[in-house]
Protein backbone atom coordinates (compact mmCIF):
# COMPACT_ATOMS: atom_id res chain seq x y z
CA UNK A 1 0.00 0.00 0.00
CA UNK A 2 1.51 3.28 -1.17
CA UNK A 3 -0.04 7.04 0.47
CA UNK A 4 0.56 9.61 -2.29
CA UNK A 5 -1.48 12.69 -0.66
CA UNK A 6 -3.11 13.12 3.07
CA UNK A 7 -5.34 16.90 3.40
CA UNK A 8 -7.07 16.79 7.47
CA UNK A 9 -9.21 19.84 8.51
CA UNK A 10 -10.57 19.77 12.08
CA UNK A 11 -8.95 16.27 12.76
CA UNK A 12 -6.86 15.74 16.08
CA UNK A 13 -4.69 18.69 15.84
CA UNK A 14 -4.89 19.39 12.12
CA UNK A 15 -6.49 22.15 10.60
CA UNK A 16 -6.04 22.85 6.87
CA UNK A 17 -3.12 20.60 6.75
CA UNK A 18 -1.86 18.73 3.46
CA UNK A 19 1.07 16.49 2.99
CA UNK A 20 2.53 14.90 -0.27
CA UNK A 21 4.30 11.43 -0.66
CA UNK A 22 4.99 11.77 -4.56
CA UNK A 23 8.75 13.64 -5.77
CA UNK A 24 9.03 15.14 -9.07
CA UNK A 25 12.23 14.04 -10.83
CA UNK A 26 13.94 10.92 -11.64
CA UNK A 27 16.97 10.46 -8.70
CA UNK A 28 20.01 9.10 -10.88
CA UNK A 29 22.01 6.43 -8.61
CA UNK A 30 19.38 6.23 -6.34
CA UNK A 31 20.28 4.63 -2.51
CA UNK A 32 16.21 3.23 -2.21
CA UNK A 33 15.73 0.78 -4.82
CA UNK A 34 12.48 1.01 -6.42
CA UNK A 35 10.63 4.24 -5.43
CA UNK A 36 8.56 4.38 -8.43
CA UNK A 37 5.99 1.67 -9.73
CA UNK A 38 7.40 -1.87 -10.84
CA UNK A 39 6.34 -1.68 -14.56
CA UNK A 40 5.19 2.39 -14.59
CA UNK A 41 8.26 3.72 -14.19
CA UNK A 42 6.69 7.57 -14.20
CA UNK A 43 4.86 6.79 -11.29
CA UNK A 44 7.07 8.19 -8.51
CA UNK A 45 6.42 7.49 -4.50
CA UNK A 46 8.30 8.73 -1.33
CA UNK A 47 9.08 5.07 -0.08
CA UNK A 48 10.52 6.43 2.64
CA UNK A 49 9.53 9.21 4.80
CA UNK A 50 11.51 10.29 7.67
CA UNK A 51 9.97 12.56 9.59
CA UNK A 52 11.44 14.66 11.84
CA UNK A 53 10.24 17.72 14.35
CA UNK A 54 10.41 19.26 17.51
CA UNK A 55 8.06 18.03 20.33
CA UNK A 56 4.27 18.30 19.88
CA UNK A 57 5.18 19.35 16.29
CA UNK A 58 2.27 16.62 14.89
CA UNK A 59 4.59 13.33 14.08
CA UNK A 60 2.68 10.55 16.60
CA UNK A 61 -0.48 12.74 15.67
CA UNK A 62 -0.30 12.28 12.25
CA UNK A 63 0.54 8.31 12.59
CA UNK A 64 -2.97 7.97 14.42
CA UNK A 65 -4.77 9.96 12.28
CA UNK A 66 -3.41 7.56 9.31
CA UNK A 67 -4.67 4.67 11.59
CA UNK A 68 -7.67 6.26 12.16
CA UNK A 69 -8.41 6.48 7.98
CA UNK A 70 -7.09 3.14 7.56
CA UNK A 71 -9.73 1.60 10.09
CA UNK A 72 -12.65 3.33 8.69
CA UNK A 73 -11.69 1.87 5.37
CA UNK A 74 -11.41 -1.36 6.07
CA UNK A 75 -14.05 -1.62 8.94
CA UNK A 76 -16.64 1.35 8.08
CA UNK A 77 -16.70 2.07 11.65
CA UNK A 78 -15.83 5.67 12.23
CA UNK A 79 -15.89 5.78 15.86
CA UNK A 80 -12.31 6.37 16.10
CA UNK A 81 -13.31 9.01 13.49
CA UNK A 82 -15.74 10.96 15.37
CA UNK A 83 -13.78 11.34 18.46
CA UNK A 84 -10.78 12.58 16.86
CA UNK A 85 -13.28 15.91 15.31
CA UNK A 86 -11.03 18.83 17.23
CA UNK A 87 -13.78 21.86 16.93
CA UNK A 88 -16.86 19.77 17.71
CA UNK A 89 -19.27 22.89 16.20
CA UNK A 90 -17.59 22.75 12.65
CA UNK A 91 -17.26 20.24 9.67
CA UNK A 92 -14.27 18.28 9.60
CA UNK A 93 -13.07 16.56 6.27
CA UNK A 94 -10.02 14.45 5.21
CA UNK A 95 -8.88 13.30 1.81
CA UNK A 96 -6.20 10.62 0.97
CA UNK A 97 -4.83 9.01 -2.17
CA UNK A 98 -3.32 5.96 -2.66
CA UNK A 99 -3.11 2.50 -4.11
CA UNK A 100 -2.76 -0.80 -3.43
CA UNK A 101 -1.13 -1.96 -6.36
CA UNK A 102 -0.19 -0.37 -9.91
CA UNK A 103 -3.15 -0.42 -11.64
CA UNK A 104 -5.83 1.42 -10.10
CA UNK A 105 -5.23 4.92 -7.72
CA UNK A 106 -7.47 5.59 -5.04
CA UNK A 107 -9.14 8.90 -3.75
CA UNK A 108 -11.47 8.74 -0.96
CA UNK A 109 -12.84 12.26 0.51
CA UNK A 110 -14.73 12.48 3.68
CA UNK A 111 -16.87 14.91 4.90
CA UNK A 112 -17.75 14.59 9.07
CA UNK A 113 -20.88 16.62 10.44
CA UNK A 114 -20.70 15.48 13.96
CA UNK A 115 -24.13 15.49 16.37
CA UNK A 116 -22.28 16.35 19.42
CA UNK A 117 -25.08 14.86 21.56
CA UNK A 118 -25.63 11.70 19.63
CA UNK A 119 -22.17 10.45 17.59
CA UNK A 120 -24.61 7.95 15.93
CA UNK A 121 -26.44 10.44 14.56
CA UNK A 122 -23.43 12.17 12.55
CA UNK A 123 -23.55 12.48 9.05
CA UNK A 124 -20.49 11.34 6.91
CA UNK A 125 -20.71 12.37 3.21
CA UNK A 126 -18.17 10.39 1.28
CA UNK A 127 -16.89 10.36 -2.32
CA UNK A 128 -14.94 7.11 -3.28
CA UNK A 129 -12.94 8.03 -6.91
CA UNK A 130 -10.73 5.41 -8.93
CA UNK A 131 -8.46 6.29 -11.60
CA UNK A 132 -6.63 3.51 -13.99
CA UNK A 133 -2.51 3.87 -14.09
CA UNK A 134 -1.39 3.67 -17.79
CA UNK A 135 2.13 2.80 -18.33
CA UNK A 136 3.55 6.32 -18.87
CA UNK A 137 1.30 7.82 -16.41
CA UNK A 138 2.61 9.80 -13.56
CA UNK A 139 0.76 10.90 -9.88
CA UNK A 140 0.26 13.68 -11.07
CA UNK A 141 -1.34 12.38 -14.22
CA UNK A 142 -3.62 9.64 -12.06
CA UNK A 143 -4.62 13.39 -9.93
CA UNK A 144 -6.49 15.00 -12.94
CA UNK A 145 -7.68 11.78 -13.88
CA UNK A 146 -9.52 12.02 -10.68
CA UNK A 147 -10.45 15.04 -11.22
CA UNK A 148 -12.61 14.82 -13.87
CA UNK A 149 -14.73 11.78 -12.22
CA UNK A 150 -17.62 12.37 -11.50
CA UNK A 151 -19.71 10.91 -7.87
CA UNK A 152 -23.40 9.95 -8.01
CA UNK A 153 -24.97 12.09 -5.13
CA UNK A 154 -27.04 9.29 -3.99
CA UNK A 155 -24.20 7.27 -2.81
CA UNK A 156 -22.40 10.13 -0.78
CA UNK A 157 -23.88 9.26 2.60
CA UNK A 158 -23.45 5.26 2.14
CA UNK A 159 -20.58 3.37 3.32
CA UNK A 160 -20.82 1.00 1.11
CA UNK A 161 -19.05 2.96 -1.76
CA UNK A 162 -16.31 2.05 0.11
CA UNK A 163 -16.92 -1.74 -0.56
CA UNK A 164 -15.13 -0.90 -3.63
CA UNK A 165 -11.67 -0.52 -1.98
CA UNK A 166 -9.59 -3.48 -1.99
CA UNK A 167 -8.27 -4.67 1.70
CA UNK A 168 -5.62 -2.69 2.80
CA UNK A 169 -2.32 -3.81 5.14
CA UNK A 170 -0.81 -2.10 7.37
CA UNK A 171 1.32 -1.69 10.81
CA UNK A 172 1.74 0.94 13.36
CA UNK A 173 3.38 0.51 16.24
CA UNK A 174 3.81 4.22 19.04
CA UNK A 175 5.89 5.14 21.29
CA UNK A 176 2.98 3.92 24.47
CA UNK A 177 3.05 0.52 22.47
CA UNK A 178 6.26 -1.49 23.81
CA UNK A 179 6.57 -1.12 27.33
CA UNK A 180 4.84 -3.68 29.17
CA UNK A 181 2.78 -5.06 26.31
CA UNK A 182 4.20 -6.00 23.71
CA UNK A 183 3.25 -7.11 20.06
CA UNK A 184 4.12 -11.06 19.31
CA UNK A 185 3.52 -13.23 16.67
CA UNK A 186 5.08 -16.34 16.35
CA UNK A 187 4.41 -16.26 12.89
CA UNK A 188 5.54 -13.25 11.92
CA UNK A 189 8.58 -12.53 14.50
CA UNK A 190 12.31 -13.93 13.86
CA UNK A 191 14.04 -15.53 16.62
CA UNK A 192 17.39 -14.51 14.86
CA UNK A 193 16.31 -10.90 14.41
CA UNK A 194 14.76 -10.31 18.23
CA UNK A 195 18.20 -12.24 19.29
CA UNK A 196 20.39 -10.32 17.42
CA UNK A 197 18.59 -6.76 18.16
CA UNK A 198 18.23 -7.47 21.98
CA UNK A 199 21.77 -8.91 22.35
CA UNK A 200 23.05 -5.47 20.64
CA UNK A 201 20.92 -3.47 22.62
CA UNK A 202 21.79 -4.82 26.21
CA UNK A 203 25.05 -6.81 26.70
CA UNK A 204 23.88 -8.87 29.78
CA UNK A 205 21.47 -10.45 27.47
CA UNK A 206 22.82 -14.15 26.55
CA UNK A 207 20.39 -15.62 24.17
CA UNK A 208 16.44 -15.65 23.45
CA UNK A 209 14.67 -19.00 22.72
CA UNK A 210 11.34 -19.96 22.35
CA UNK A 211 9.36 -21.56 24.88
CA UNK A 212 8.45 -25.40 24.83
CA UNK A 213 6.03 -25.26 27.41
CA UNK A 214 4.02 -22.24 26.76
CA UNK A 215 2.20 -21.42 23.48
CA UNK A 216 3.60 -17.93 21.96
CA UNK A 217 6.05 -17.06 24.56
CA UNK A 218 9.71 -16.57 25.01
CA UNK A 219 12.73 -16.17 27.47
CA UNK A 220 15.18 -14.09 27.58
CA UNK A 221 18.12 -15.67 29.07
CA UNK A 222 20.42 -12.73 30.75
CA UNK A 223 23.23 -12.46 33.38
CA UNK A 224 20.49 -10.48 35.58
CA UNK A 225 18.12 -13.13 35.36
CA UNK A 226 15.80 -14.73 32.75
CA UNK A 227 12.80 -12.80 31.27
CA UNK A 228 9.43 -13.91 30.56
CA UNK A 229 7.37 -13.16 27.38
CA UNK A 230 3.93 -14.81 27.37
CA UNK A 231 1.24 -13.39 24.97
CA UNK A 232 2.78 -10.14 25.02
CA UNK A 233 3.42 -9.28 28.48
CA UNK A 234 6.75 -9.28 30.16
CA UNK A 235 6.59 -10.97 33.43
CA UNK A 236 8.71 -10.20 36.31
CA UNK A 237 10.22 -6.80 33.92
CA UNK A 238 13.51 -6.20 34.81
CA UNK A 239 14.15 -4.51 30.61
CA UNK A 240 15.65 -1.28 30.53
CA UNK A 241 13.36 0.49 28.08
CA UNK A 242 15.49 1.00 25.32
CA UNK A 243 15.23 -3.05 25.12
CA UNK A 244 11.97 -3.32 25.27
CA UNK A 245 11.90 -1.00 22.57
CA UNK A 246 14.15 -3.18 21.16
CA UNK A 247 11.32 -6.16 20.87
CA UNK A 248 9.09 -4.17 18.76
CA UNK A 249 11.48 -2.94 16.42
CA UNK A 250 12.33 -6.72 16.27
CA UNK A 251 9.01 -7.33 15.04
CA UNK A 252 9.35 -4.38 12.26
CA UNK A 253 12.15 -5.69 10.81
CA UNK A 254 10.94 -9.24 10.58
CA UNK A 255 7.24 -7.84 9.40
CA UNK A 256 9.06 -5.94 6.50
CA UNK A 257 11.82 -8.70 5.37
CA UNK A 258 8.65 -11.15 5.50
CA UNK A 259 6.44 -8.49 3.53
CA UNK A 260 3.77 -8.98 6.07
CA UNK A 261 1.73 -5.54 5.77
CA UNK A 262 3.22 -2.90 2.98
CA UNK A 263 3.03 0.11 5.28
CA UNK A 264 4.82 0.69 7.90
CA UNK A 265 5.06 3.51 10.59
CA UNK A 266 7.17 3.24 12.97
CA UNK A 267 6.98 6.32 15.64
CA UNK A 268 9.33 7.36 18.15
CA UNK A 269 11.12 3.94 18.88
CA UNK A 270 15.05 4.86 19.06
CA UNK A 271 14.23 7.64 21.87
CA UNK A 272 16.10 5.47 24.16
CA UNK A 273 18.73 3.52 21.52
CA UNK A 274 22.05 5.19 20.31
CA UNK A 275 22.20 6.72 17.60
CA UNK A 276 24.71 4.56 15.42
CA UNK A 277 22.20 1.59 16.36
CA UNK A 278 19.58 3.79 15.26
CA UNK A 279 21.34 4.60 11.66
CA UNK A 280 21.78 1.00 10.91
CA UNK A 281 18.49 -0.67 11.92
CA UNK A 282 16.45 2.27 10.06
CA UNK A 283 18.74 1.19 6.89
CA UNK A 284 17.96 -2.43 7.47
CA UNK A 285 14.46 -1.47 6.84
CA UNK A 286 14.73 0.61 3.98
CA UNK A 287 17.19 -1.95 2.20
CA UNK A 288 14.59 -4.59 3.00
CA UNK A 289 11.36 -2.50 1.89
CA UNK A 290 9.53 -4.40 -0.96
CA UNK A 291 8.05 -3.35 -3.93
CA UNK A 292 4.98 -1.02 -3.32
CA UNK A 293 5.83 -0.65 0.04
CA UNK A 294 6.37 2.35 2.32
CA UNK A 295 7.97 3.19 5.32
CA UNK A 296 7.19 6.13 7.89
CA UNK A 297 10.02 6.92 10.40
CA UNK A 298 9.39 9.70 12.83
CA UNK A 299 12.63 10.56 15.54
CA UNK A 300 14.09 13.66 16.82
CA UNK A 301 17.72 12.34 15.85
CA UNK A 302 19.19 14.53 13.70
CA UNK A 303 21.92 12.51 12.99
CA UNK A 304 19.40 10.54 10.41
CA UNK A 305 20.41 13.61 8.31
CA UNK A 306 23.60 12.73 7.71
CA UNK A 307 22.26 9.82 6.14
CA UNK A 308 23.15 8.53 2.20
CA UNK A 309 18.89 9.31 1.38
CA UNK A 310 17.63 11.56 -1.36
CA UNK A 311 16.79 15.13 0.19
CA UNK A 312 13.02 13.92 -0.70
CA UNK A 313 12.85 11.18 2.31
CA UNK A 314 13.00 13.51 4.73
CA UNK A 315 10.24 15.87 5.77
CA UNK A 316 9.96 18.19 8.78
CA UNK A 317 7.01 18.73 10.95
CA UNK A 318 6.26 22.10 12.47
CA UNK A 319 3.72 24.21 14.47
CA UNK A 320 2.67 27.43 15.16
CA UNK A 321 -0.75 28.12 15.14
CA UNK A 322 -1.62 25.30 12.92
CA UNK A 323 1.00 21.64 11.81
CA UNK A 324 2.72 22.55 8.62
CA UNK A 325 4.87 19.92 6.51
CA UNK A 326 8.05 22.02 5.52
CA UNK A 327 10.28 19.62 2.89
CA UNK A 328 13.95 19.92 2.53
CA UNK A 329 13.66 19.53 -1.25
CA UNK A 330 11.86 22.71 -1.65
CA UNK A 331 14.88 24.30 -0.85
CA UNK A 332 18.04 21.71 -1.08
CA UNK A 333 17.81 20.66 -5.44
CA UNK A 334 21.17 19.08 -5.27
CA UNK A 335 22.26 15.76 -2.77
CA UNK A 336 25.18 17.35 -2.55
CA UNK A 337 24.33 19.84 -0.13
CA UNK A 338 24.26 19.04 3.50
CA UNK A 339 20.72 19.25 5.18
CA UNK A 340 22.21 19.06 8.42
CA UNK A 341 23.93 22.33 7.82
CA UNK A 342 20.84 23.76 6.26
CA UNK A 343 19.02 22.91 9.50
CA UNK A 344 21.27 24.21 11.71
CA UNK A 345 21.22 27.60 9.89
CA UNK A 346 17.42 27.72 10.26
CA UNK A 347 17.38 27.58 6.16
CA UNK A 348 13.58 25.46 6.76
CA UNK A 349 12.18 27.66 9.49
CA UNK A 350 12.30 24.39 11.88
CA UNK A 351 14.95 24.77 14.36
CA UNK A 352 13.44 25.22 17.81
CA UNK A 353 12.58 28.74 19.69
CA UNK A 354 14.78 28.93 22.36
CA UNK A 355 13.52 32.74 23.58
CA UNK A 356 11.97 31.85 26.61
CA UNK A 357 15.01 30.08 27.73
CA UNK A 358 17.69 32.83 26.94
CA UNK A 359 17.24 34.34 30.31
CA UNK A 360 16.40 31.12 32.15
CA UNK A 361 19.42 31.25 34.20
CA UNK A 362 18.28 34.82 36.07
CA UNK A 363 15.56 32.82 37.61
CA UNK A 364 17.88 30.09 39.19
CA UNK A 365 19.39 33.31 41.35
CA UNK A 366 16.08 34.31 42.86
Amino acid sequence: MIVMNLELDNLLGFDDFKINFSYPRKIVNSTIKGEFLPNKTNFRFKKVNILLGVNASGKTTLGKAMMHIFNFITHKSPVRLLESVKDKRRKAFFSIDFLIDENIMYRINCEINLDEKDHSKSILMLEVYTAPIGKRDSYEICVRKLEQVKVKDDNKSSLDVLDSVKNLGWHFTFPDIGNTDIRIDKDVLSLDILKRVLKTLDTSITDVQKSDEVENSYVIRSRNGDIFIQNGKIIEDILSSGTKMGIDISYVISSICKGMHGFYYVDEKFTFIQTDIEQFLLGIMIDKLGPLEQLFFTSHNLDLLDMDLPVHSFTFLKKDENIEAVYPSDFIKKNDISIRNAFVNDVFGTTPDLSQLWDLGEFCDE
